[in-house]
């Protein structure tokens, strides 16, 4: 029997993208007999309407979760401290026990930043165990000096620059990342590309209402940024209602730690004169959001260029083809890599209002190319990212299978 241990800072086993990639993750890895997987939660949850995020323990199926301290993340600032030091210092001794009973042979991180790495390499001295780390983005550099943004930028900056490349293996989301690994002298085989990984039994449903009966409805589901391509989602869709009275736009989500930036953006619709055809839901549980999207005629990912583009592969994409519709995206980081324009979906030009609109008046008016990248979409989903199909292919990698 093979102990695999996951870690993860971000919430478990719901709460954004972070979350949705550990829990399909970790599920594909757990599906072998041979294999028990456990997902370390060093630090606690941060606010999500879902019950299990507030459980110390849970399981899912044969995958099993536990919270070494906070099972939600305080709101005070005193207990957020404690819960950040209990976060670097709890691992070592629950890591370390484990691997001293024979109940860890792999550690695999989500995420990489100074401070961790640096606990983990150390458990890795110390019960001589593989240590793998998931490296899912690349920050960029923020422009102020003197900000959070840049003492966190400098946290991961050093991580990935001195420190990861002394463990063991990678998995990476896209080729950006494998180049500057191997940059760092990583050998290739070392290097496992996952564009992403997804359930679409989730979002499988027989029949959904439209979300506004007599209306196509645009969707959008994730954190509501700019770099996620809100700005031009929204300034592409105000030119798509004023020659297209029958669409809406849905928009899904917000910001899991933090202040709303919904208010912000109701303020820029209404601004464009089209606050009647757009639906902020703000968070939802994510048993909401299958129903939200499928209730949505086309699902739309508009990110503009940047290394955050370049570096990651949307969770999202995996569960738009899920969803079995038909999905317009830009064409930015690896999407162009996998797919041709008016097959798997319609590619656009990042930033291009224009080409935007253009792409989407394709599916507007033309309802069999709809249905053929939907079914091409989903047909790609089930090969590339249903965790279900990846098991094998990951333990391979891990050195397990």
């Amino acid at each position: 029997m093979k102990h695999i241990k996951i870690v993860t800072y971000d919430n478990f086993p719901f709460g954004g993208a972070p979350a949705n990639f550990v829990r399909n993750f970790a599920l594909s890895v757990s599906q072998q007999d041979n294999v028990r997987v456990e997902v370390v939660l060093p630090k606690g949850n941060y606010g999500n309407s879902n019950r299990a995020t507030t459980f110390k323990k849970g399981v899912i199926e044969k995958l099993t979760y536990r919270h070494l301290g906070y099972s939600m993340h305080p709101v005070h600032a005193v207990g957020k401290l404690i819960d950040n030091l209990l976060s670097l210092v709890l691992p070592v001794f629950y890591l370390i026990r484990e691997g001293i009973k024979k109940r860890s042979d792999v550690i695999i991180i989500y995420n990489t930043s100074f401070t961790t790495t640096l606990v983990f390499l150390f458990i890795r001295f110390i019960i001589n165990t593989q240590l793998i780390i998931i490296l899912p983005e690349f920050y960029e550099k923020p422009p102020k000096r003197f900000s959070f943004a840049r003492i966190h930028w400098i946290n991961f900056y050093v991580a990935i620059r001195y420190l990861v490349k002394y463990a063991d293996k990678f998995i990476v989301l896209s080729d950006f990342m494998r180049t500057y690994l191997l940059s760092q002298h990583i050998q290739d085989e070392n290097i496992f590309i996952l564009p992403n990984i997804t359930d679409p039994q989730l979002f499988e449903r027989e029949e959904v209402s439209d979300f506004i009966s007599g209306k196509l409805t645009i969707g959008y589901s994730g954190t509501p940024t700019r770099k996620d391509g809100i700005d031009d989602l929204l300034n592409s869709f105000a030119i798509i209602a004023e020659k297209y009275p029958q669409t809406h736009l849905l928009i899904i989500g917000d910001v899991v730690n933090g202040k709303s930036i919904i208010p912000a953006l109701q303020n820029k619709v209404t601004k464009a004169g089209i606050s009647e055809r757009v639906t902020f839901t703000g968070l939802v549980s994510f048993n909401q959001v299958p129903d939200l999207l499928n209730s949505c005629q086309i699902l739309a990912l508009t990110r503009p260029n940047g290394v955050f583009a370049q570096a990651g592969f949307p969770t999202k994409l995996g569960e738009y083809f899920a969803c079995k519709k038909p999905v317009l995206a830009t064409s930015v980081g690896d999407i162009p890599l996998y797919f041709n324009n008016e097959d798997q979906l319609i590619l656009t030009t990042p930033e291009d209002i224009a080409d935007i609109v253009n792409g989407f008046e394709k599916l507007i008016c033309d309802s069999a190319l709809c249905q053929k990248i939907a079914a091409n979409g989903y047909k790609w989903m089930e090969i590339n990212l249903n965790y279900r199909n990846l098991s094998n292919k990951i333990l391979e990698f891990i050195g397990i299978c």
